[in-house]
């Protein structure tokens, strides 16, 4: 999930935050998410926000972690090899772009060419394995 849509850039990129806007783009995709086994989130405040406002809305998870390699330029390696994890039936990555548009035509390969994953964007991704070319893009809400 792309996180909601934010404040215009000031200071720093980090310290942005959730607009009301996005906030309540961010609440209605809530109802398409089932029992969350893992969500992890950037640590940028907008990020850190769209969890925050999925968990007031009443998403039921088992853990919740932060990580510094989900940043909106980060290698996309690390994550395939340390953050996916397969043996989880659901899990929830809460990022940024360019970083989730990419991973998603990564893994997906042909079946997202083209997607530009927007603010407040949710996209389902099936496998049994993840790995690059063979998960199937179910949705994007």
């Amino acid at each position: 999930m792309r996180h909601g849509e934010a404040e215009p850039y000031r200071f720093d990129d980090a310290s942005r935050a959730l607009t009301v806007t996005g906030k309540a783009a961010v609440a209605s995709k809530c109802r398409y998410l089932p029992v969350i086994d893992l969500l992890i989130v950037s640590p940028y405040l907008r990020a850190l926000q769209t969890a925050d406002t999925l968990v007031a809305e009443g998403l039921a998870l088992q853990r919740r972690s932060v990580d510094d390699q989900l940043l909106p330029d980060s290698d996309l390696d690390p994550i395939l090899l340390s953050l996916i994890d397969p043996r989880l039936e659901t899990q929830l990555i809460i990022a940024h772009n360019p970083l989730l548009t990419r991973l998603l035509r990564h893994l997906c390969g042909a079946d997202a060419r083209g997607i530009n994953m927007d603010t407040a964007d949710l996209a389902c991704l099936l496998a049994d394995e993840f790995l690059p070319g063979f998960v199937q893009l179910e949705w994007i809400r």
